[in-house]
Formats: structure tokens, sequence, C-alpha cells
């Protein structure tokens, strides 16, 4: 399968937002991943896998697309729904209440390939977390199967 020219401009296409981290961020998810971690409980330091609860703005349920997904990732594709296709997940320094962390998405690569159950459209998205002194807090890079 060829993909189209638009789909293939999308390549290094880069998103930024901002967010500030509060105690209660950090209190409500170790709450709902159920850590009991005594730091976590209490919003001193945020667990390991916080940072993913970050990467998309905050968007009215009515506002998402059909799959789910926020708009943000509507690319020029000739597919209907996006499933997540893996992700890995680096840990840098810790996240603390106050932080202000900027997350960046960049579209690293879109390619297609033919599967039993007809074309796959694979986009690869890099998400990097970064903190107020510039410091990475986290990286994922994550592949999205698009039919």
């Amino acid at each position: 399968m060829e993909l189209p020219p638009e789909t293939r401009a999308a390549i290094g296409t880069v998103t930024e937002h901002v967010y500030e981290v509060s105690r209660k961020d950090i209190r409500r998810y170790a709450q709902a991943i159920g850590d009991d971690d005594p730091r976590f409980r209490v919003g001193d330091i945020a667990p390991p896998l916080f940072c993913h609860s970050l990467a998309f703005e905050d968007v009215p349920v009515d506002e998402l697309r059909a799959d789910g997904l926020p708009t943000e990732l509507d690319l020029p594709l000739p597919t209907e729904r996006a499933v997540g296709g893996g992700s890995s997940f680096e840990v840098g320094a810790p996240v603390r209440p106050g932080d202000t962390i900027t997350v960046r998405k960049e579209i690293e690569d879109i390619y297609a390939k033919s599967g039993r159950s007809g074309d796959l459209i694979f986009v690869v998205l890099t998400t990097t977390y970064t903190n107020q002194h510039g410091e990475q807090v986290a990286r994922e890079r994550g592949e999205f199967v698009n039919r």
C-alpha cells in the first residue's frame, strides 16, 4: 500500500502542551492504580508511570473520536480507527508537586503493511516529558495501528 503524500508529510509534526502537577494529581493517580506507597499516597513524589496520564490534554468525552482517542491524533489516513500497537516507557528524573511538565509529542514515522486482515498503517509517536529545569522525567515511544 502506498501512503498518500499528505500522510507522509505528517512525519515530523510536533505538538506541545504544559501541565502543572499538583499534590492532588499525584494522590489521585496513586489511588487509581492501587499503589499504597506512602510517598505516592501523600503526593510527595509521583509513581514512575504518572507522566503517561499527562500525554493528552484534558478533552471532554463528547469531543473524542469514535475510537476514544483525542482529535490531536487526527492524521490524513485512509482508515477508520486506531488501536495501540505497543510502547516503551523510560523513566528519568522524579516528578514532584509543583513541577511544570512540558509534554512534547512528535510523529516519528508513518508506514504501511499488509496483513491477513488487510492493509494496516502504523503511526510511531514519541512523547518526551520535561520538567521546568529542563530535565527529562520520562520518554515514551508508542505505535498506533490504524485500519
